[in-house]
């Protein structure tokens, strides 16, 4: 029996990480793969509810921005709509929730690995073979099984880095280290093919990040050797920008192939910005935005990039527009919340897994400043950012020391 519910609990956990990727829907109805989950995640709930509602306590604040999600149906312009997403992100942050309650902070990580990789190893059989449907996107990134190269990117990035940190955590083996490193090799080269920029340029900083939280773990050769060429790096870089007509922002751009207005980004902005100084302080209700039929803008949009587009591309943007100013304040206590206990954490332990949470932070919100990802229902990003926040204060509970 204790065999039987831990499946049932790595299998819950893994789809959910699976299905907020969005990256099997071209398998299997997403309405009907979610309202499975909710039933599963209810069950999990209703089964260990004095446990999981004395974690919801501890982690009040979390809940800020789902909270005024529910509150911004009462000026929302699609009432209805609104509520019925907000129901969905409130259902998202439990979760979340259940994860950290059931999932150690490594754990937590092979979680995501035992979710992302499959789906990443069949992006490339898409590639190879175009077996699954259409394989590239109008611009000629790989798009995989996903619906968008950018939802491709953004997980093989998430998958580089969680098997970066499953690399560093333990001794080393080298079965186990032939199969971390080949999916490392297999995230790293599904990315290149998603000519996602923004996850191309993160994957680059989230690792020197990580290097840098656990550059204590390494030998002192290594680590000189580190410094040397980091400070190298940065004085090179000066010289280069105060004795040139170097342009560091065009020239990223120039390797990268993207335009000056960051492939329409710019232009959702504008849009975006317009909308707001219209309406500055409460904006138009939680996921009303696009769901009503009552904004000019949307055609505009819609005839430049399809019927596919939801979001403004930056997630202060999105949520300014849907829930003016309490919205702002509600997502600055929830992050707040979650990086306050990701650095408590790692100033307590000083581990591999604490290095992990905050470059998986620091990549989840620089992602969630140029693509859809941080705010809405259904992301596997909010649900990793709470899964790793509940399962750290419950670690310093335990007075979990340093490795």
């Amino acid at each position: 029996m204790v065999a039987l519910f831990a499946s049932y609990d790595l299998m819950l956990a893994t789809l959910i990480i699976i299905a907020g990727s969005q990256g099997v829907y071209r398998f299997a109805p997403p309405l009907l793969l979610w309202v499975m989950i909710y039933a599963m995640v209810g069950l999990k709930i209703a089964t260990n509810l004095r446990s999981l509602l004395s974690v919801v306590r501890d982690n009040l604040t979390i809940f800020a921005f789902p909270a005024i999600a529910f509150v911004s149906a009462t000026w929302s312009l699609v009432p209805s709509h609104t509520a019925y997403s907000a129901v969905q992100l409130t259902v998202t942050y439990f979760a979340g929730i259940w994860i950290g309650w059931r999932y150690r902070p490594r754990d937590i990580a092979l979680v995501i690995v035992l979710g992302l990789s499959p789906l990443i190893a069949l992006s490339l059989v898409n590639w190879a073979t175009g077996m699954f449907g259409e394989a590239f996107s109008y611009g000629g990134g790989l798009l995989g099984v996903f619906g968008n190269k950018n939802t491709l990117g953004r997980m093989s990035l998430m998958l580089a880095i969680s098997v970066l940190g499953l690399i560093a955590s333990r001794r080393s083996r080298l079965s186990r280290d032939v199969v971390l490193w080949s999916l490392f090799g297999l995230a790293g080269f599904a990315l290149l093919l998603s000519k996602s920029a923004t996850s191309m340029l993160f994957l680059l900083g989230t690792t020197g990040l990580f290097i840098a939280l656990t550059i204590h773990r390494y030998r002192a050769s290594f680590r000189l050797v580190l410094g040397t060429v980091g400070v190298t790096a940065v004085l090179s870089g000066i010289a280069i920008m105060a004795f040139s007509s170097f342009d560091p922002v065009a020239a990223v751009l120039d390797v990268f192939g993207k335009s000056s207005n960051l492939t329409g980004r710019t232009f959702l902005w504008e849009v975006a910005i317009q909308q707001i100084n219209g309406q500055p302080w409460l904006g138009v209700g939680f996921d009303a935005y696009w769901d009503s039929e009552g904004f000019l803008a949307l055609d505009r949009i819609q005839q430049i990039y399809g019927s596919g587009l939801i979001s403004f591309h930056n997630f202060v943007l999105d949520i300014w527009v849907g829930m003016g100013v309490p919205g702002l304040v509600a997502i600055a206590i929830t992050i707040g919340t979650i990086a306050v206990v990701y650095l408590r954490y790692f100033l307590v332990s000083k581990s591999v897994e604490s290095a992990l949470m905050i470059a998986v932070f620091t990549l989840a919100i620089g992602v969630a400043m140029f693509n859809p990802l941080l705010h809405g229902q259904h992301g596997n990003m909010i649900v990793i950012l709470i899964a790793f926040a509940v399962s750290a204060r419950i670690e310093m509970r335990r007075k979990i020391m340093p490795d």
